[in-house]
């Protein structure tokens, strides 16, 4: 009755048994289930069928003569099925990851390596729970793998698209403890103690126009992107940050060019501004902000996104090693801090959109190998600011007033993040 999924570590339930099972945790019991557990490079992901409450979460160490064990208990929660972790291929120090229900409500995954390391965990979005492993610990994909579904968004085939749509209809809002945040207009910004360097990245320019308005061609997310990022860097500026542009004006940039800019100039944060886009049979329906970072994904809708905008690289020959481009992706502790900018970020530009507009759409927080983001020695994001197909959307990336908005959701996402890391450090 189970159906196992084997390759790179990822065991999961049948669709029918795990729905059936999520039912009668509902129909029967007030508890959570733990509905997949994901063994990705130097992470571990935690799915949650219902938003999950980290004060829920018990977690210690228990030192052993070879091995250290990292035990993480999540009260009132059932696993939705046995066999979550049976198959995951593990490379030293790991020695093994499991998951059991250990008492009736409470659910336990132990994570035992040969050495003792830095484990951290932090909440992804409401129903995932990221918790970091030791670098190497798992496979690398080699690079034909990594970017063999980025030729081209146009090339996707019946089954990517059903699997894009299915991720927008369950794409989640922000719950309503966001709006109650501290990037309110009514609320002040938190602000570092310390200065720091943010390099701002509009998207396309010069010969490249990004994607196209839809029907209204005329409108170009080169220009839109522009428009906001200088916004951006204006209220930066008046946050005492030092602000550098890859371009303020319209011209072309080679997407390696980009980090190496931000790289050279020893910048703190790197944050690529974007459109995004679909084809003609979804601009009525499409719609959304999502924020990305630099990672390997399993997601459709990530990888088609990716597509459009790696597109102008992915079309010809690229000169950066394979090397270059696994390091960048697979360093651990920059997945992390990119992960918490980009959740910093989105969460601040829907709590400022969603002060005066409606029908601000969560695209959430998602990873994705993206070109640009390659290379950069810090904290680095791609923001997707809204569709520009969609034709509500498009009016709004274009005006004034909705760019203002949006850009000083960007810089309070900045600073509230950069305010976070220095209390981390503390």
């Amino acid at each position: 009755m189970v159906s196992k999924k084997t390759g790179r570590g990822i065991v999961s339930c049948g669709k029918s048994v795990i729905l059936l099972l999520l039912f009668l945790t509902i129909a029967l019991y007030p508890y959570n289930s733990i509905i997949d557990i994901q063994n990705g490079y130097d992470r571990l992901t935690v799915k949650f069928y219902k938003p999950f409450n980290i004060a829920y979460l018990h977690n210690f160490e228990l030192k052993g003569k070879r091995s250290r064990r990292y035990v993480f208990d999540f009260k009132e929660t059932k696993l939705a099925c046995r066999g979550l972790t049976d198959k995951f291929h593990l490379n030293r120090p790991l020695l093994s990851i499991r998951a059991s229900q250990y008492k009736r409500d409470v659910s336990r995954i132990v994570i035992e390596s040969e050495t003792s390391y830095d484990i951290k965990y932090y909440k992804a979005d409401t129903k995932t729970l990221i918790i970091t492993l030791p670098q190497g610990s798992s496979s690398k994909m080699d690079i034909k793998g990594l970017f063999s579904s980025l030729d081209s968004h146009k090339q996707a085939d019946n089954a990517v698209i059903k699997q894009a749509q299915s991720d927008f209809k369950t794409a989640q809002n922000v719950p309503d403890a966001v709006k109650q945040s501290y990037f309110m207009k009514n609320k002040p910004v938190i602000k570092p103690k310390k200065h720091y360097r943010i390099v701002l990245d509009p998207g396309h320019g010069g010969h490249d126009s990004g994607a196209l308005g839809g029907s209204n061609r005329s409108k170009m997310e080169k220009t839109a992107v522009l428009q906001i990022a200088k916004r951006v860097a204006r209220y930066l500026k008046n946050m005492g940050f030092s602000v550098l542009m890859t371009r303020n004006s319209d011209r072309f940039i080679k997407l390696s060019h980009r980090t190496h800019f931000a790289n050279k100039k020893h910048g703190d944060i790197f944050v690529s501004i974007h459109a995004n886009a679909v084809p003609r049979r979804k601009w009525n329906v499409s719609h959304g902000i999502e924020t990305y970072f630099l990672q390997v994904t399993r997601s459709a809708r990530a990888k088609r996104v990716a597509a459009r905008e790696n597109s102008v690289v992915l079309n010809r020959k690229d000169r950066l090693s394979k090397n270059v481009i696994l390091d960048a992706i697979y360093t651990g502790p920059k997945i992390v801090l990119s992960n918490k900018l980009a959740l910093d970020v989105q969460r601040s530009i829907l709590s400022h959109l969603r002060a005066k507009y409606k029908k601000i759409k969560d695209g959430g927080v998602r990873p994705a190998p993206f070109w640009v983001l390659v290379g950069a020695e810090m904290p680095a994001i791609l923001i997707e600011t809204g569709y520009i197909t969609n034709p509500m959307e498009r009016k709004r990336l274009f005006d004034p007033k909705y760019q203002d908005l949006m850009a000083r959701g960007i810089a309070a996402g900045i600073a509230r993040y950069l305010a976070n890391r220095e209390k981390e450090m503390e």
